[in-house]
């Protein structure tokens, strides 16, 4: 499984560690199938505004390694040079991985930016996780990435993956809500719920109905709770709604939290829990009091982050589901 790899790749004898700098920058990549050679090519270009490692200095010395997981071999690994002294560096490298293209149907690309140090363990600088489950190689025009805080923590890191639920946010000022009540509205959130890439199957016939339910924060009433339509036996699906969760300001937003959660949807019995995911600045704290529900990491507060700073702009990422959650609260049980 991609986490077994990533255990074995991230260990205490590795190469790397990790939480000396906070994560930021972006890289520019793209991917392309040789079908002549039989390999998948990795073109790595190069990263901008790296977190620099040498603060004194505003430097570091970046390369990028990556794995087609769950190869978790020495031999899996490819790296790109070293540059030396810069938070932009330049690569222009091509990684190749030999493989069928029906086998990168159940492969994920773990790219990762470094820190090389010569005396000591490398620092990590990001990440970028991508399923290659139904990816179309016909575009290969490069792509710039947002770099990712680790998803999993270092101690737990033996479960399988769940898949990748796509979105965007974007939080609508007063002045641009329109509301059906005479009142004037405070503000709204709205959620784009695109996609959902590589979810694991709950059931022996290895397919699904998924559906995607959304609440936000420490609302728990009917009302607060959203979902989309179903999408009938894939593991991919599509759902391109918008949940819009109205009245609640900008500041409010700073001690609330966005709970979405992917389920198997069954008309007869209960539905099954597929992965979700929780977005908030994980600080915590709700009303200055401690919530265990505020603890979202890496690439969950990273969205949740960019929605606040730019109002009424779409922010957009995907994000790794979590296999469990501490008490869900939109429970399938549920009566909607």
């Amino acid at each position: 499984s991609r986490s077994e790899s990533m255990a074995s790749v991230c260990s205490a004898g590795a190469e790397g560690r990790y939480g000396t700098v906070i994560i930021k920058g972006e890289m520019e990549l793209g991917l392309q199938y040789n079908y002549k050679e039989g390999q998948l090519e990795c073109h790595i270009l190069q990263c901008r505004d790296l977190a620099a490692v040498d603060t004194k200095r505003n430097r570091s010395d970046p390369y990028v390694k990556v794995y087609l997981l769950p190869d978790k071999s020495k031999s899996g690994k490819r790296k790109t040079k070293v540059k030396k002294h810069t938070l932009n560096p330049v690569f222009e490298e091509v990684l190749r991985f030999s493989t069928t293209m029906s086998d990168l149907e159940s492969r994920t690309l773990w790219v990762s930016v470094w820190h090389s140090d010569m005396f000591g363990r490398n620092d990590f600088l990001g990440e970028v996780v991508i399923s290659l489950a139904d990816t179309v190689f016909d575009d290969v025009s490069p792509k710039w990435y947002p770099l990712q805080d680790r998803m999993e923590p270092m101690e737990d890191l033996s479960y399988s993956p769940r898949g990748d639920l796509i979105l965007a946010l974007k939080f609508v000022p007063p002045d641009a809500v329109t509301t059906k009540k005479a009142r004037r509205s405070r503000g709204a959130l709205h959620v784009l719920v695109k996609e959902a890439k590589s979810l694991a199957a709950a059931k022996p016939h290895g397919t699904a109905d998924p559906v995607c339910k959304g609440l936000l924060l420490p609302e728990k009433g009917k009302a607060s709770k959203q979902k989309t339509s179903v999408c009938r036996k894939t593991l991919n699906p599509t759902w391109n709604h918008t949940l819009m969760f109205e009245d609640t300001s900008l500041q409010e937003l700073t001690e609330r939290a966005l709970e979405l959660s992917v389920w198997d949807h069954d008309r007869l019995g209960p539905s099954q829990f597929l992965g979700g995911c929780r977005l908030s600045l994980g600080k915590g704290k709700h009303g200055g009091r401690p919530v265990e529900w505020m603890e979202a990491a890496g690439m969950e507060v990273r969205l949740w982050e960019q929605m606040l700073e730019r109002p009424n702009l779409w922010v957009e990422g995907s994000i790794m589901l979590r296999p469990a959650m501490d008490k869900p609260i939109y429970s399938s049980s549920i009566t909607e």
